[in-house]
């Protein structure tokens, strides 16, 4: 992707206090989160392994080896009351649609989209509507743990105003570069991350299901007793519930749809040769992106903001 020099950047760092808030809230959310997640199912894994076997010492009967066990299963049930509690997901779900909430209605605002139309409306109006559509996003969060913005500042950076006061031509270049393109290339780059770990941990699935079924037949012809086929049977298990946590194939086919969509908007974009068509084509454009996370904030039960 080339820069053309003197134009304006509108990246993250320039966009809303209240965006870097809720990026930030998000991203600990959801380390917390699947950091959890992770603990409880190795904890049950754990317990599994330690039930297959016995370690007894001579100064005492007990098995250490199921007291291990025990351990583990402790550990997993506190694990789950953490997450019951302080609901970390919810932190990472509503978090990350409040920043990309701000984030589209930022871009929307900096090159002249819908609602924010270069027609004539006064600055103070535009800028009203915007904080108006901004305190709603606002008011969505104030029942999460909202982490402090890295710095103070205006919600209307004055990169945002710099690039709004560009002609039509110069926001058309800095939103295709700094919105579109780079959304694009995130996109593909996630679909193929997101595609490479869902075939690896549903080749690994299969392989405990098939250790899952060798010891079952081996168990019905009485080689072996059935702990170890319980221990198959929980490491499948586990594992399942990572990848539904993690929906790996869900993302890597949502992801590559949006790309090719963004392909499609990125041509559109030098067809724009007017105030009125170009805000309705950025509202276009922004509803693409849209569509690809209310389809993920509905799959994880949060409601659009």
């Amino acid at each position: 992707m080339t820069s053309h020099p003197g134009i304006v950047h509108l990246d993250d760092r320039n966009l809303p206090p209240i965006f870097q808030a809720a990026d930030a809230s998000s991203l600990a959310g959801q380390s917390q989160f699947l950091n959890a997640v992770a603990i409880r199912l190795i904890g049950i894994i754990l317990a599994g392994a330690f039930g297959l076997a016995t370690w007894k010492t001579d100064q005492t009967a007990a098995d250490w080896a199921g007291i291990l066990a025990a351990l583990c299963f402790f550990v997993a049930v506190l694990v789950e009351l953490y997450l019951l509690k302080t609901r970390p997901e919810r932190t990472w779900y509503e978090g990350r649609a409040a920043a990309e909430s701000v984030k589209t209605l930022s871009w929307r605002y900096s090159v002249g989209g819908e609602p924010f139309n270069i027609d004539g409306t006064s600055d103070r109006d535009i800028e009203k509507l915007f904080l108006e559509q901004l305190d709603a996003v606002i008011n969505e969060l104030k029942d999460l743990n909202i982490s402090l913005p890295s710095a103070g500042g205006r919600q209307i950076t004055d990169i945002m105003r710099q690039l709004r006061s560009k002609s039509l031509d110069e926001r058309k270049r800095t939103y295709e570069e700094g919105r579109v393109a780079q959304q694009q290339e995130w996109y593909q780059r996630k679909a193929k991350w997101n595609d490479k770990l869902a075939t690896r941990w549903t080749l690994a699935v299969l392989v405990a299901e098939v250790i899952g079924v060798v010891a079952a037949v081996t168990k019905a012809v009485g080689f072996i007793d059935g702990d170890i086929l319980i221990f198959a049977g929980a490491v499948v298990g586990a594992m399942t519930s990572w990848l539904q946590t993690k929906q790996h194939r869900t993302l890597a086919t949502a992801y590559a749809v949006t790309a090719l969509e963004l392909a499609s908007v990125r041509t559109k974009i030098e067809w724009q040769k007017n105030e009125n068509d170009w805000s309705k084509f950025v509202n276009d454009a922004e509803e693409a992106f849209s569509r690809e996370h209310t389809l993920w904030k509905a799959s994880r039960g949060v409601q659009s903001i």
